[in-house]
C-alpha cells in the first residue's frame, strides 16, 4: 500500500496539473475538484492491492482523471467548455486586436466542444501542458500515430471552422 507521506506528496506534485486537465475536459471547477479527489482516493484503492510504481503513478493519475472526467460527461451528457485561454495566439495590446483575439478564442473553444474526448484531451495536453506525442501516447495508451492524426485532423477542424466563421478567409 501507498504511504501517506508518498501520497501528500504525490498530490502536491501533481495536483494543479491534473486539476487543470480535468478542469479542460469537464468545464466545471467543482466537477474537476470532485474528480481530482476520486482520482486520488481510487490511486489509494489500488495501491492497497497493486504495487504503485512511483516512476510511472503520473500517467496512472492522467489515465484515472481521463477516465473518471469521460465517465462523468457520459453519465451527464455534458459537453465541455474549455477555457478562454489560447497559447499559441499572439498577445496583442490594441484593443481591436484583443477583441478579435477573444473572438477567435471564443471559436476555437466551439470548435474543440464538438470534438470527441480522445480528440480534445490530446489537444489541450499538446496545447496547455506542452506534452510531446510520446509523451501524450503514453498518458492515453494510444499509438504515437494515433496521437498524430488526431492532432491533425483536430487543427484542421478548428481552422475549418475558423474559415467558416469569416476568421482567416486567406487560409
Amino acid at each position: 500500500m501507498i504511504s501517506r507521506e508518498e501520497i501528500i506528496t504525490l498530490y502536491s506534485t501533481h495536483y494543479k496539473e491534473i486539476f487543470n486537465y480535468i478542469y479542460h475536459l469537464t468545464g466545471s471547477y467543482e466537477t474537476a475538484e470532485d474528480i481530482l479527489q476520486e482520482t486520488f482516493i481510487n490511486l489509494i484503492e489500488y495501491s492497497k492491492n497493486t504495487i504503485i510504481n512511483l516512476d510511472t503513478v503520473k500517467s496512472l493519475l492522467y489515465r484515472t482523471a481521463h477516465n473518471l472526467s469521460i465517465n462523468y460527461l457520459k453519465k451527464n451528457e455534458k459537453i465541455d467548455s474549455l477555457d478562454d485561454s489560447i497559447n499559441y495566439l499572439p498577445a496583442n495590446n490594441a484593443a481591436d486586436d484583443d477583441i478579435l483575439t477573444q473572438e477567435i478564442q471564443k471559436e476555437v473553444s466551439n470548435a474543440l466542444e464538438k470534438l470527441d474526448a480522445i480528440s480534445r484531451s490530446i489537444f489541450i495536453l499538446k496545447r496547455d501542458n506542452d506534452y510531446t506525442n510520446e509523451e501524450i501516447a503514453k498518458l492515453l495508451h494510444i499509438s504515437e500515430r494515433t496521437v498524430r492524426r488526431k492532432l491533425q485532423s483536430t487543427l484542421s477542424y478548428i481552422l475549418s471552422h475558423l474559415k467558416n466563421k469569416g476568421f482567416y478567409e486567406n487560409l
